[in-house]
């Protein structure tokens, strides 16, 4: 049966105070008459990165038979928050304000408009959409480390000198110009899908005019990374692996969704993997590239993240505001075997390494959240409009997959999980036939003035077998739009075909 209930544009205006207590029975299921479980075999909604409902056992509920809480963020077994068995919650976007289109977890949260405030060239979820220029550019120095602390210094003369959306500089530039910045770009053109096969996708703009393209290979396997100086060129632009799984041991299984992030003169690369003899043993390790050009030069393995549970943990992301980095991520609590996989943030004090406590920011109380798998990942943030956004997937990776948001005022205590409000509604999920769109992250145009969305979708709503084995979950990209209440716009999905965004402001 079709999801109909996917197909509603959801603006999300008001958000609804953040419970983070599990008393209280959750809201009616509004995909009751939708029957939202998830379409594979397993029958688990596969909230697993993989994208699937697959029935694999990775701490979901799903087919693999275990109820398994499985370490995996994701519904399904591969413990990852999306329906895959990859460990991507397909929900990157970060809240950063610069151009860069990451959603890394640079502390870009800043909305300023730089859209990445972090070096990552992406519009991190806690970078703000600024109207100014991209991140990329050489203007704004905080390149990816977030608010200024990116790798670039910070730079810009004003917010109009911020990166863009996507790119990873944010710092708080001027998110209130944002809104209408589209209007002042030469249009170009996308078509969806851009990228096909490729799922938990991150886009970086960087500054030296180049687009950067990672995401989740179907195999699970590996890291590919392109790169093209627009976004339409990513479509055909040469891959190259530039790191492959272990063949035992630790980083040795489930390679998922990796995101590029440039943060003081390097790059880095945030990933979940599970062991090569447990491949559901689901952890977050770093890579580390000194070179300018991270299609060149070495990587470096730096290791895993040690959060503050040995569970199933995966999607992070990272982004920097007012000099502060953070981490954010999914993770399995042990205490909490009713809820597969939570967002938590947590302080940095080098981009390998948690500075403080983890706190937990969400957890699946809806009952949209918990179709197939009780499932929250893929976080992704963005700076704008004097609010850091976290965006996240929800629910088994099937055509029920769908985003959240969270906001917290700019200038609050992030660590604070009273900061922070949660929409009561998607504000992204199934409609004009593209299923299960999760995974957002957030970039920019090729002139930073326009915000653009990222995330991943199928064409179709049934899956045959285990929606870990299906991938045609495909990279696509939209314009972001912003409602008069300064609230960002993600859905819905824009319907298969080409794009025209800019110039005139058409999408």
């Amino acid at each position: 049966m079709a999801y109909f209930w996917c197909r509603t544009a959801v603006r999300v205006g008001v958000l609804s105070a953040l419970t983070l207590s599990c008393s209280g029975e959750p809201e009616s299921n509004p995909c009751t008459d939708t029957s939202c479980g998830d379409s594979d075999a397993a029958g688990d909604s596969d909230s697993d990165g993989d994208g699937e409902a697959d029935g694999d056992d990775s701490g979901d509920a799903d087919a693999d038979g275990d109820t398994d809480v499985d370490t995996d963020t994701d519904a399904d077994s591969d413990g990852d928050a999306d329906g895959d068995d990859g460990s991507d919650v397909d929900s990157d976007s970060d809240n950063d304000t610069d151009t860069d289109s990451d959603s890394d977890s640079d502390s870009d949260a800043d909305q300023g408009t730089k859209r990445d405030a972090t070096s990552d060239g992406q519009i991190d979820s806690h970078e703000t959409a600024g109207t100014g220029p991209d991140d990329d550019t050489p203007t704004d120095t905080r390149v990816d480390t977030g608010r200024g602390t990116d790798d670039e210094a910070e730079t810009d003369p004003s917010p109009a000198s911020d990166p863009p959306l996507g790119s990873e500089s944010e710092g708080t530039a001027d998110s209130e110009t944002a809104t209408d910045s589209a209007t002042a770009e030469a249009a170009f053109q996308v078509t969806n899908p851009l990228i096909h096969n490729r799922a938990d996708p991150w886009i970086y703009r960087h500054d030296d005019g180049f687009y950067y393209f990672v995401a989740t290979a179907p195999e699970y396997d590996r890291i590919p990374l392109r790169k093209a100086t627009s976004l339409s060129e990513l479509a055909s632009a040469p891959e190259i692996d530039i790191w492959t799984k272990h063949g035992s041991g630790e980083m040795g299984a489930h390679i998922w969704a990796p995101e590029l992030h440039r943060i003081d003169g390097a790059w880095y690369i945030y990933f979940a993997a599970g062991r090569a003899e447990d491949i559901w043993a689901i952890r977050i390790y770093v890579l580390e590239n000194t070179a300018a050009d991270p299609t060149a030069g070495a990587w470096t393995e730096r290791g895993r993240i040690e959060t503050d549970w040995e569970s199933f943990s995966l999607d992070a992301t990272t982004f920097e505001l007012d000099g502060a980095r953070y981490l954010a991520w999914a993770q399995n609590d042990p205490n909490m075997a009713a809820h597969n996989t939570n967002i938590y943030i947590a302080p940095m004090s080098n981009p390998w390494t948690l500075s403080g406590p983890q706190v937990m920011l969400s957890r699946s109380e809806y009952a949209w959240e918990q179709v197939g798998y009780p499932v929250n990942e893929g976080p992704a943030a963005l700076v704008r409009n004097g609010r850091v956004f976290i965006s996240y997937s929800a629910s088994a990776t099937d055509a029920n997959y769908c985003v959240g948001l969270l906001a917290a005022p700019e200038g609050s205590d992030l660590l604070n999980a009273a900061s922070w409000t949660k929409a009561p509604e998607p504000v992204l999920r199934s409609g004009n036939g593209v299923f299960g769109p999760g995974h957002s992250m957030f970039t920019v145009s090729p002139d930073g003035t326009t915000d653009l969305l990222v995330f991943h979708g199928r064409d179709y709503e049934n899956i045959n077998g285990d929606p870990l084995d299906d991938p045609n979950r495909h990279t696509r990209v939209q314009r972001l739009l912003w409602g008069d209440d300064d609230m960002p716009i993600l859905g819905p999905p824009e319907a298969n075909g080409t794009l025209t965004i800019g110039g005139d402001g058409s999408t």
